[in-house]
């Protein structure tokens, strides 16, 4: 926040009412409308200048000076507890010049920033007679809260930034709840005592006081980071790198943080989105939009300081009432009570019965209260709860009328009362919404209880639960734009945003050069592939199946086809179509009988039809293994994610019988592409390998001494069950064709990070590819998903170890070669062309891109690939960082040890090649990739089990939610060395 003329500042933004369809019926009511769409992205542009804007050479001194770095540390080795040190740098491909989205940063040589920690302790028992706030800094009374809501700390932190020490010229910035930059110390530390609201204090207010103290953190001049930057024998990270981005972060988001129409989001204040005029977005149904915001971060690249700059996308709760929003979710997820519950959870309202409050700025608004959920029959039922006054709640998301507490009154009897007739009595407010949930926005010891009349959502609300596949199609319908027109938006809307092209960041010591850097890249040759006997080379990425066998093709055991029915199907009589089926799959070179059975079921639709047509469905799968069927084509109505979910987990779970499911419609429309891209993972599924490597392509690996594994961890989302743990996946290849990578998924810790069961995945991998090959493997090369930037240790200190120990068990003498690369494809970064020669058909880097200079650091190995070639929007390329290396500049392990950087660059781009149910390279390593791929099939598992009925959906006698046994996600035995899961 500005500290010369701080802004009167509403946190809300602007409420955006939307009165939409108010008197909906019923918890199944009408959808109601919404007059704030906000337009189909709200930006057309006109001729980019990605293209036309003449680029300069890629910065020669950087180039020199990463010559020099690696040319000193290429023999160096790796050190316990240390990354992997770059070999050098790639030269393999053709030359090219790209642009990166970073920014150079240049810095005032006297210019210092000063970081101050907002500590914050509350007094919560302060009286009946106080009329005034009385405290001392010695004052013991004052304690640390175990936990100051974040709404309290933004309110505080405002309060306290409107005082005088933080005007004038210090150039003050903040992340908004827990830490200050000035540009010089301040003179004035004394504490700040305030209480939430407004400033004067009733005689009898008790609300809490809170005491503000900064304490002093130390100050830091950029200048001689960027001196050491640049220093060839700086062969480490800087010992206090952490705060340097976080404080320069902080002060990057000092001008937007001025604007109260920018929401300022994510860990280190890096996404801002317009709330207020000029916002982007688009309803995304279910009371959700997307909006369009930009990624702002401040990153180390060589020998210099880069600002990151992205177009960003997220998705927010619409500002409008609730009640709007709870009909837009039904017409979107049903009457799940259940789910909504989740779905609300952390969502702040507007209560428009109470009387306004000031802000810290003193202006009056609404009084803000955060859901915890729905009613639920849980509500009070914790230990020392008094049975005799437990709320009373008819069911889960009960409606007002349904919805009982008990209310101590003065002078007359205490008693029940309904939040229909509180209301009404008390507020004289006539509920219209008498029949849709009532909100809790207390705790679940001491619920407090709102009918939708009184509450509006508050603006500029992220939403973090798991998108539904129509919200999710209109995302990527929303987000999906070619390169030019976010090249166009960062270098005009985005360096605005930031307060760069205004010259806002000069008067803060930073001058941002609005050009963005050139980098020398590099387009890798295309691999060539084999299926059976011919040979093909891709183009533009892609291929074509077209009269061709697979590698090789696998047989098929005794099957069914299963039709499910929904209403009036007009699909033709499936025996037709199966035999159509059949055919196209012996063309690829399967062995496939007949089908032995044909199975039919009607599906039930509407509310509560759920259990019924999983019974449907589970009483199928009994028929099937009555008849020792192994495998069932499942033909099913429409994409509900529900029955497929039902229909893997008796499957691949229960039954041991593989499954694939197509869609009967488009089945029906005969076209050989469908039936062929089924056919593909037909075979996988019974050990089938549809394309391989030509031998030229696949390095050392094709030798059939490296097992190449993906890892990959996923955790539970903020619309996930209570009681849901994380889940880690492993695949790995079982020889050197790289076709096949049976896989296992495992439950382990909720929200840990590493892979806590590793040891017990590693060695029932290698006893596969023993069980294969008759030998172990002399390679093992591991692709790890999901790690970010700050847990690299994490897989150096833990996993590696863990890898180790599962080897100990098996090799006798010498152990293998092992090498980690960890995959990131969730960061900011994106490559321009500079030239028309350069782009392919959707403007972007042709496929194939490698970058490792300039955007990268010379101390460790790390290289950007766009290794896929999209059919449209923009390519976002994966980032590969090598945390531990044996493999590469080994001369035993790797016969091109001498250029171990380009080794292993085009090894990972061929790899995108073997992803085995695709005609197209994908956009990072497919073992990572079948990695994310198996713990997604752990999430429908665990969703088919929950629904079943055979989990407990609510807390446990100690109010805690026991999670779902281990044998949830555990694969039948008859199928573990199957590619189940693609």
């Amino acid at each position: 926040m500005s500290g010369r003329n701080l802004p009167h500042r509403d946190r809300g933004g602007d409420r955006g009412r939307d009165r939409g369809s108010r008197g909906g019926r019923g918890f199944s009511g009408d959808r109601g409308s919404s007059s704030d769409r906000g337009g189909h992205g709200g930006y057309q542009p006109g001729p980019s200048k990605m293209i036309t804007t003449p680029a300069s050479p890629p910065d020669a001194k950087c180039i020199s000076y990463e010559n020099l770095y690696a040319k000193d540390t290429a023999k160096d080795t790796q050190k316990a507890g240390q990354l992997a040190r770059r070999p050098g740098y790639g030269t393999a491909g053709k030359a090219m010049v790209l642009r990166a989205n970073f920014f150079e940063m240049s810095f005032n040589p006297k210019q210092e920033y000063h970081s101050y920690r907002v500590d914050i302790t509350v007094k919560k028992d302060v009286g009946e007679d106080s009329s005034k706030i009385k405290c001392e800094d010695s004052d013991t009374s004052f304690k640390h809260a175990d936990k100051v809501p974040k709404a309290h700390r933004q309110f505080l932190m405002d309060a306290l930034l409107q005082q005088a020490r933080f005007q004038g010229k210090i150039g003050t910035a903040t992340d908004g709840t827990t830490e200050i930059v000035v540009n010089e110390p301040l003179k004035d530390t004394s504490t700040f005592y305030r209480r939430i609201g407004d400033r004067g204090v009733p005689p009898g207010d008790k609300r809490p006081i809170y005491k503000v103290t900064l304490i002093y953190q130390g100050f830091l001049k950029p200048v001689n980071f960027v001196k050491l930057l640049q220093d060839p024998k700086q062969r480490g990270a800087m010992g206090n790198e952490t705060m340097v981005l976080r404080v320069l972060n902080i002060v990057m988001s000092a001008h937007p943080y001025k604007d109260p129409g920018i929401y300022i989001s994510g860990k280190g204040r890096t996404k801002f989105f317009r709330m207020g005029p000029g916002k982007e977005v688009e309803s995304m149904g279910g009371g959700v939009e997307a909006a369009r915001g930009y990624y702002s971060s401040v990153r180390f690249g060589t020998g210099k300081i880069l600002l990151n700059l992205n177009v960003n996308h997220g998705s927010f709760y619409r500002p409008i009432p609730l009640s709007t929003l709870i009909k837009e979710y039904m017409s979107v997820f049903g009457e799940d009570r259940d789910h909504l519950g989740r779905y609300l959870k952390g969502l702040k309202i507007y209560v428009t019965h109470l009387p306004k409050r000031e802000d810290a700025f003193g202006k009056k608004q609404y009084v803000i209260k955060s859901i915890l959920g729905v009613a639920t029959p849980q509500d009070g039922k914790v230990k020392g709860a008094n049975p005799k006054e437990l709320p009373r709640v008819k069911r889960l998301a009960s409606s007002p009328g349904n919805v009982e507490f008990f209310m101590n009154q003065e002078g007359r009897p205490s008693r029940y009362v309904s939040v229909l007739e509180y209301f009404e009595k008390t507020y004289n407010i006539r509920i219209k919404y008498h029949d849709m949930p009532v909100v809790n926005v207390g705790n679940l010891a001491h619920p407090n209880y709102l009918p939708l009349d009184v509450c509006e959502v508050v603006p500029g609300q992220p939403f973090a639960g798991e998108l539904s596949n129509s919200q999710r199609q209109a995302m990527i319908k929303f987000s999906c734009r070619r390169p030019p027109m976010n090249y166009d938006s960062i270098t005009t809307d985005g360096l605005g945003i930031m307060g760069i092209t205004g010259g806002k960041t000069i008067e803060r010591g930073i001058k941002v050069i609005p050009d963005m850097v050139t980098v020398p890249a590099r387009i890798l040759n295309t691999p060539m592939l084999k299926y059976g006997t011919q040979k093909t080379t891709p183009r533009f990425g892609s291929w074509n199946l077209a009269n061709t066998k697979f590698c090789s093709g696998a047989t098929i055991p005794t099957w069914a086809c299963i039709w499910l029915r929904k209403g009036r199907d007009s699909f033709e009589n499936p025996v037709v179509c199966m035999s159509r089926f059949t055919k196209k799959l012996r063309e690829h070179g399967l062995r496939m009988p007949d089908s032995t059975m044909n199975l039919q079921a009607s599906l039930s639709g509407g509310p509560g039809s759920e259990r019924e047509n999983r019974n449907k469905i589970k009483d199928l799968f009994d028929k099937m293994k009555t008849g020792n069927i192994k495998f069932a084509v499942v033909l099913l109505p429409d994409t509900a994610s529900g029955v497929f979910d039902w229909i893997k987990f008796c499957g691949d779970v229960k039954s041991g019988i593989l499954t694939h499911c197509m869609l009967a419609a488009k089945l029906g429309k005969v076209e050989d592409q469908y039936i062929s891209n089924n056919a593909m993972k037909v075979n996988l599924k019974f050990g089938g390998a549809n394309q391989v490597l030509d031998g030229s392509h696949s390095k050392f690996v094709g030798q059939g001494k490296t097992m190449v594994v993906g890892l990959d961890v996923t955790h539970p989302t903020s619309t996930d069950h209570m009681n849901w743990p994380s889940v880690a996946g492993i695949v790995a290849s079982i020889d050197g064709r790289m076709a096949q990578w049976p896989g296992e998924i495992m439950i382990q810790g909720r929200r840990v990070e590493h892979v806590e069961v590793l040891q017990t995945l590693m060695e029932r991998r290698l006893k596969l590819w023993k069980d294969n090959n008759g030998s172990l493997p002399m390679n093992i090369l591991v692709y790890r998903d999901g790690i970010s930037e700050g847990q690299f240790d994490v897989v150096l200190n833990f996993e590696l170890p863990l890898i180790k120990a599962a080897c100990k068990n098996f090799y006798d003498k010498t152990e293998p070669y092992i090498t980690i690369v960890v995959c990131g494809k969730r960061h900011n970064v994106r490559f321009y062309p500079t030239t028309e020669k350069d782009q392919d058909r959707t403007q972007n880097p042709i496929n194939g891109c490698i970058v490792d200079r300039i955007v990268t650091r010379p101390m460790y190995w790390d290289f950007y690939l766009q290794a896929q070639a999209p059919l449209q929007g923009s390519a976002r390329p994966a980032h590969y960082i090598v945390i531990h290396d044996e493999i590469f500049r080994s001369p035993k392990a790797n016969p091109e040890s001498a250029k171990a950087a380009d080794s292993l660059q085009e090894l990972t781009h061929n790899i995108c090649y073997m992803m085995g149910r695709a005609t197209r390279s994908i956009s990072y390593a497919t073992p990572a990739f079948l990695a994310d791929k198996m713990c997604d099939r752990a999430r429908k598992y665990m969703l088919a089990e929950y629904f079943s009925e055979t989990l407990p959906h609510g807390p446990g006698s100690d109010g805690k939610y026991p999670p779902p046994p281990a044998n949830t996600v555990r694969l039948h035995e008859t199928i573990l060395s199957r590619m189940a899961y693609i």
